[in-house]
């Protein structure tokens, strides 16, 4: 009996503590939200003109509802989105049809677009600088997994001796993968040996899990399985 009554007791305090995490987040007025943070003239965009250029710079060329969790606790719902991966910004279309960037992405810390869920995040560079930017969630815990769209513009070729005129064009590269502790910049990963900087437990059994299941360092869902694995411990 006393048993029954704890365990119910659980499921009440876990209920309501769901409950408080998600009222958290306080709905407010969408436009109040875009309003403030749209982009404005004296704010220049670095969007690049997209007439006569091959390929797309987006996620996803089309607009989807989707949310916004700001660093404020609010929460922009039922938003027109799409994710700009050349200026790595969140671009929304207004109620008149006008398409318009963020000028204020750090008040962003979370983005539904559909089914792809965002964050907006401190990484490292290859120059150990830290930048902020948007990424994609692949997996979270006390670890997360993250990847890093990654888009090419290559600039108009001129005509030249037996080559024809090239207009610009984005050219799509693969995803980069990022891991992050709580309360740290992310960490692009390449190889087992970069996991050092990141990890400082379990270091053996990751390794060893690496090694047994052959993990790829190139390959979302191994690295999914893999941060799974770490989270588990």
């Amino acid at each position: 009996m006393k048993k029954s009554t704890l365990t119910l007791l659980l499921v009440i305090v876990c209920a309501a503590f769901a409950q408080a995490q998600y009222l958290n987040y306080e709905i407010i007025e969408k436009m109040d939200y875009l309003r403030t943070n749209q982009m404005t003239t004296d704010k220049p965009s670095t969007t690049v003109a997209q007439y006569k250029i091959e390929g797309s710079p987006y996620l996803d060329d089309a607009f989807v509802n989707g949310t916004i969790y700001t660093t404020a606790k609010t929460q922009v719902v039922e938003v027109p989105l799409r994710y700009n991966i050349y200026n790595d910004n969140l671009e929304f279309k207004t109620s008149d049809g006008s398409i318009l960037e963020l000028a204020h992405p750090e008040t962003v810390e979370r983005a539904k677009l559909g089914e792809t869920e965002m964050i907006f995040t401190n990484y490292l560079t290859s120059t150990n600088n830290t930048k902020s930017g948007f990424f994609k969630v692949l997996a979270e815990g006390d670890l997360n997994l993250l990847a890093k769209p990654d888009i090419f513009y290559q600039k108009a070729k001129e005509e030249a001796a037996y080559k024809e005129a090239q207009p610009p064009k984005f050219i799509p590269k693969p995803d980069e993968y990022y891991m992050q502790k709580q309360g740290a910049p992310a960490v692009k990963v390449r190889k087992s040996k970069d996991l050092d900087e990141i990890i400082d437990a379990h270091k053996k059994e990751i390794y060893t899990y690496i090694k047994k299941n052959k993990i790829k360092f190139k390959s979302a869902e191994d690295l999914t399985q893999l941060v799974d694995y770490y989270n588990s411990l």
